[in-house]
């Protein structure tokens, strides 16, 4: 197992980067499941970056089920049937309290985007979505998220509203978690990839009917993906 070779592309958040370097061992098998890794002082060590970009590393991979915490024991690579996402905010509110709130607060960014979105914009969202197909097909579940979140970003973007974009700021990050969680399942990584597809092409035919449809129907999915009925 050699954890030394971190190299980071530019602008690559440092976090981002060692998920995205353990993600790589895992899948091509430097890392088996079931194995522990190193404590967090020793990445920081083996990596040369710093114990807390190493422990927010470890929380998006634990979050999207890539490896398990056992208390007392350690940091382990998670078997693909037993993958438990983590949810790090239940002492403000549940999974399904970001979901219901995604619905409506999504739904109608997606409307208003639909009526407004142009050439340039619809690209970006294009690339967005060619990325996560390519990552789905290499199996890079962390790019892929990555690319889920920008996708999402720019939809608030898009829909050209301050204010809808000002209320979405401040929750961002739940939001992004809710994103993560459903990406445990592995085995249902293409639904997610066809859906956000599916959004850009309603979006795209400037149907705000369709765009905002679309959106509430892949944020349904996804929190049944979740264990979550909505």
């Amino acid at each position: 197992m050699n954890l030394s070779e971190l190299e980071l592309a530019d602008r690559t958040p440092v976090p981002r980067g060692i998920a995205e370097h353990i993600q790589r061992l895992i899948l091509k098998g430097g890392l088996k499941a079931g194995q522990r890794l190193p404590s967090q002082r020793e990445l920081a060590e083996q990596l040369g970056v710093s114990r807390p970009s190493v422990r927010e590393a470890l929380t998006v991979l634990e979050t999207m089920g890539l490896v398990t915490v056992r208390v007392g024991s350690g940091v382990f690579v998670a078997k693909t049937g037993a993958r438990r996402p983590l949810w790090r905010y239940s002492d403000h509110c549940t999974p399904a309290d970001v979901y219901e709130a995604r619905l409506g607060l999504e739904g109608y960014a997606a409307r208003l985007a639909a009526g407004r979105i142009d050439k340039p914009a619809e690209e970006r969202l294009r690339r967005c979505t060619d990325a996560m197909r390519s990552a789905f097909e290499a199996g890079d579940v962390i790019n892929l998220a990555v690319n889920d979140t920008e996708f999402h970003d720019m939809i608030f973007e898009v829909s050209g509203n301050p204010v809808l974009a000002a209320m979405y700021r401040p929750v961002r990050e739940m939001l992004v978690e809710s994103q993560r969680l459903p990406m445990a399942q592995l085995d249902r990584l293409s639904e997610t990839v066809r859906e956000h597809e599916a959004i850009l092409a309603s979006i795209a035919s400037q149907d705000p009917d369709k765009a905002e449809a679309a959106m509430q129907s892949h944020i349904r999915s996804a929190a049944g993906r979740f264990g979550v009925s909505l």
